[in-house]
């Protein structure tokens, strides 16, 4: 009986210690680096969340702008100023208008009273975005002829 028992002893604790065993590696392998991504990538986005401005051009120079600052992550009633240099992204609709490492005049693009959208960081301008205005095409815009209408999917014309 004591052989018996035993046995059974070390065969439980050889279950329980390969249960233990796969459950402490697994928590150490996959569960405790996501629990460490998640926070970093929390981190990451506060520290974008305040650098996002968004209000209207009160002043623009080739490579300045001035906006008041409607919304975003500070500054929100009050006008900053914003230089660009050749890393400053222009994205008008859902389009980048300026050549990667080419600095752009940024009056081409945007006027005063625009509503943009920026990131920004100790004063410098990362990225300019607006939205398109009537008419104007967005690189990568399909023809005419080629965009199907919303009356064509409602009717069955596809």
């Amino acid at each position: 009986m004591n052989k018996s028992l035993a046995v059974v002893a070390i065969i439980v604790s050889l279950l329980v210690g390969a249960v233990f065993g796969a459950g402490g590696m697994y928590y150490v392998k996959i569960v405790a680096p996501e629990k460490q991504l998640q926070k970093i990538a929390q981190e990451e986005k506060e520290k974008v969340d305040e650098m996002v401005r968004r209000g209207e051009i009160t002043k623009i120079t080739p490579d300045s702008i001035e906006i008041k600052v409607e919304a975003g992550g500070g500054d929100i009633g009050e006008s900053i100023s914003l230089r660009t240099n050749e890393y400053t992204t222009l994205q008008v609709g859902m389009g980048f208008v300026n050549e990667s490492g080419g600095k752009a005049d940024i009056t081409e693009w945007f006027t005063e009273g625009d509503y943009v959208n920026v990131i920004a960081s100790d004063g410098q301008a990362l990225a300019l975005h607006r939205e398109a205005r009537p008419g104007e095409v967005e690189e990568g815009e399909a023809d005419e002829e080629n965009t199907l209408e919303e009356t064509d999917v409602f009717e069955g014309n596809l």
